[in-house]
């Protein structure tokens, strides 16, 4: 049997919960087809995340990778199209490290999913929740979390299928300016479902196809 890794965070910025961290969790064991998921929190912290990730990846070597976070300012699930190569967040991750506006690494100035972003945003929406694409994962940790995981899978597993998957807050938080569109957990729950099954079910496929044409990197 297969696996589909699903990742979500902890708590940062003084909350309790992480909405990407409340769906995600809800998930291990979930069977699609003739993949089992297995959900994993990352820590908060910028390089953390991704060594945290690596290392799952490589002890797992999981089917695909399903991440989440939580973008309490959007108000429907962002399907992430691109990675970018840079931190521009002036709030500090959960070990109190402000990365600035900084390039991450020597790499592409961004990178971009072989995943067909277009068909995971069907798939959620026609699972009821809102959904669309996005081409800003952001300048905190989920993006550099993004980044780093693209990276790193181009070197030791180009053909595994990854996508991000931005998520609001839910009604039970209280972030600061975060959107009233909130997103239940259940529903939450509903669309990394979506996605995952989406990924299982051809999106796998898709990517490889798209991976046998040119570097999908957006300089």
């Amino acid at each position: 049997m297969g696996t589909i890794l699903v990742t979500g965070f902890e708590p940062f910025g003084g909350e309790t919960v992480n909405a990407s961290w409340e769906a995600a969790r809800r998930l291990e064991g979930w069977r699609c087809g003739d993949h089992a998921a297995v959900a994993l929190m990352l820590p908060c912290v910028y390089d953390a995340s991704v060594d945290a990730f690596a290392e799952a990846f490589e002890r797992l070597k999981p089917h695909a990778a399903l991440m989440t976070g939580q973008a309490s300012r959007r108000g429907l699930v962002c399907v992430e199209r691109f990675a970018r190569n840079v931190a521009n967040a002036a709030t500090p991750d959960n070990r109190g490290v402000v990365r600035g506006a900084a390039a991450l690494d020597s790499g592409p100035e961004r990178l971009e999913t072989t995943v067909p972003v277009g068909e995971i945003a069907r798939a959620i929406r026609a699972a009821g929740v809102r959904a669309r694409v996005s081409t800003n994962a952001g300048d905190y940790v989920c993006n550099h979390l993004y980044y780093g995981a693209l990276a790193f899978m181009r070197r030791v597993s180009p053909m595994t299928p990854a996508v991000f998957l931005h998520l609001p807050a839910t009604p039970e938080q209280t972030p600061a300016r975060a959107s009233r569109r909130r997103l239940s957990t259940p529903d939450a729950v509903g669309a990394l479902k979506a996605a995952a099954s989406a990924m299982c079910d051809g999106v796998g496929a898709s990517s490889r196809l798209a991976l046998s044409g040119p570097a999908r990197e957006a300089l």
